[in-house]
């Protein structure tokens, strides 16, 4: 290894990861040529006789259009490997499952493209399918296994997979996700401990903001405590309704200016209070507007303008992923609602200023929802809106011509409209700080379609749907 280059470095580990995957999928496969082998026989099954309740049975351990197996095959497998019978009957039909089912996706794992955990977690998405709209999910999918990311890849599989279900179906699939809420509470240890819970989405959103909330003035109040540790803190706080009522009420008042604020329970106003001297005492005396102690949080929601008349379709909600258009009531509900159509980019007009106006970070954000770096999968929300061509102060010189940039605006030699949309892109800030001082070059080609090369000499192409590597310099016939 000491004689290889960086980028000779770079290139065999793609080469180390591609045989990686497919020493995986070679095991995987070895999972269904095994159940081959095994497939049971009709003819040694007769009907009624005891054989079928006490002998060997043909089982179906995958999903529509995958083959029987006989009932103790698996055994051998669960043996051999250390693991238990259901889990090698898991193995054998999500084997089989990807190869009848998922035919495109089962080639693009033997050939090194598609872990076979990702394969697996698409096949279990698709399980409740019938054959042919499997297939149909194979068909969409297959060409962006290269290009996007795992989390992508499933995202969009759970979204063809809602689109093809029949509505009665996709409602007992809501219900049953519904029914499996619930809230647990660990052992504890060294005075701490773990809490899970799974919750309505809706929930889910309005929660996490309002532990932010609660985490931010506990901040302003003088809390020296990491960000993780305070929205900790937050989440015990919200446990007990008084004590968060004090605490947004005091804040909304300007008077958050005590760490121990949500504690304090001295003072004169206590003495006809019954609860006077215990932790975190309050009366509970509602002082401001209700509206105000509301969470706030943006949901954004991707949806046609016909699927919202006629409750129709389905609807893209960030952070919550594909929903019917049903469910929008209820994920909205006791929420205010602001409705933004979406925003022509022709109709915002580019800036010399360095500040990105809110309306024209909604048109980026909408057309590249993700990072523009190859492979990230960091949603826009989180990253700084970044200037491809590197934002000037515009010149003062009095000259009418304005120099081109390479896309056919005039902006780019004196500064003048550098912030406009086709000049801008989401990026992280490390990923930022190696484009202006790390030897990356980035350029975007057309609206929302960006050209990146590496300091080792790699070529990609990020569009918001997908990326790929277009020039390798080790090995150029493969890229």
């Amino acid at each position: 290894m000491q004689e290889l280059t960086s980028a000779q470095t770079v290139d065999a580990m793609l080469s180390a990861r591609r045989r990686a995957w497919m020493a995986e999928a070679e095991a995987f496969e070895l999972a269904a040529h095994f159940a081959d082998l095994h497939a049971a026989d009709p003819a040694d099954q007769p009907s009624g006789s005891t054989a079928v309740l006490f002998g060997e049975r043909a089982v179906s351990l995958g999903h529509d259009g995958t083959p029987e197996v006989a009932e103790f095959a698996s055994l051998e497998i669960a043996a051999a490997l250390n693991i238990a019978r259901e889990e090698a009957d898991c193995l054998i039909g999500d084997a089989l499952s990807l190869r009848h089912r998922l035919p495109l996706l089962w080639q693009k794992m033997r050939d090194g493209f598609l872990r076979v955990g990702v394969a697996r977690a698409i096949v279990a998405k698709t399980a409740s399918l019938p054959l042919k709209q499997a297939l149909v999910v194979d068909r969409e999918l297959a060409p962006l296994v290269e290009g996007v990311s795992a989390y992508r890849l499933i995202k969009t599989a759970e979204g063809l997979v809602l689109a093809l279900t029949p509505p009665e179906q996709a409602q007992d699939d809501y219900e049953k996700a519904q029914s499996s809420r619930g809230v647990w509470i660990g052992q504890s240890g060294h005075g701490v401990t773990d809490v899970s819970a799974v919750v309505n989405a809706a929930d889910g959103i309005f929660l996490d903001a309002q532990l932010d909330r609660v985490a931010g003035i506990l901040a302003q109040g003088g809390s020296t405590d990491s960000r993780d540790v305070r929205r900790s803190t937050a989440l015990g706080i919200l446990a007990t309704p008084a004590r968060v009522l004090q605490l947004l009420q005091a804040s909304l008042l300007d008077a958050a200016d005590d760490p121990e604020l949500p504690f304090d329970d001295e003072g004169p106003e206590d003495a006809g209070c019954p609860a006077k001297g215990s932790r975190g005492h309050t009366c509970g005396t509602i002082t401001v507007d209700p509206e105000l102690l509301l969470p706030k949080a943006t949901v954004v929601v991707h949806v046609e303008e016909n699927t919202v008349a006629e409750l129709d379709g389905i609807a893209r909600v960030e952070r919550c992923g594909p929903v019917l258009a049903q469910w929008m009531a209820e994920l909205l509900q006791s929420t205010r609602v602001t409705v933004k159509p979406v925003i022509d980019a022709s109709t915002i007009t580019p800036s010399d200023s360095y500040e990105i106006s809110a309306r024209m970070r909604q048109v980026v954000t909408a057309r590249n929802p993700y990072e523009v770096f190859p492979g990230s999968k960091k949603p826009a929300r989180v990253c700084d809106l970044d200037h491809t061509d590197p934002w000037r102060a515009p010149s003062t010189s009095s000259g009418n011509e304005k120099p081109h940039s390479g896309n056919g605006k005039p902006n780019s030699g004196n500064g003048e409209g550098l912030t406009r949309p086709d000049n801008l892109g989401p990026l992280s800030r490390t990923v930022h700080r190696a484009k202006t001082h790390g030897g990356w070059l980035l350029r975007q080609l057309a609206p929302g379609m960006f050209f990146w090369r590496s300091p080792d000499g790699f070529a990609y192409l990020v569009t918001p749907s997908r990326s790929w590597v277009i020039h390798n310099p080790v090995t150029p016939s493969i890229a």
